[in-house]
């Protein structure tokens, strides 16, 4: 099976070299003596690949508040957004010094093996 991502990104590492992150993944939380919960993160240095948003994807992000500094980010692995309802995502990326939420999939490939998310710098 050929694999037309690797294919892809190694043409595009010429214009768009993929720099390292740190992706703070959720692990649970603790609930304090106090009863305050503190949330559980796992690091993991991953390489990811960064971009503006599109068009596409910024009509696709149409509900979220588009005055905020957002980018579109390329990894490899099935990286989850935020879902409240789902407890799911709330994961986050370190990069250009700054720490920036999973708000949204915007594509997944090969069951998992890539996705492109929507992240949201936060201050």
């Amino acid at each position: 099976m050929i694999n037309v991502f690797a294919i892809a990104n190694a043409a595009t590492n010429v214009v768009n070299p993929p720099i390292s992150a740190i992706l703070k993944v959720s692990d649970g939380e603790t609930v304090n003596d106090d009863f305050s919960v503190t949330p559980g993160t796992v690091e993991i240095l991953v390489s990811i690949k960064v971009q503006a948003l599109s068009a596409s994807d910024l009509r696709q992000l149409q509900n979220i508040n588009q005055s905020s500094d957002m980018r579109a980010v390329y990894i490899r692995g099935g990286i989850k957004g935020l879902n409240r309802p789902l407890k799911t995502g709330g994961d986050l990326l370190n990069f250009y010094g700054s720490d920036w939420l999973v708000t949204q999939v915007l594509e997944e490939w090969g069951n998992g093996q890539w996705s492109k998310l929507a992240v949201t710098r936060q201050i």
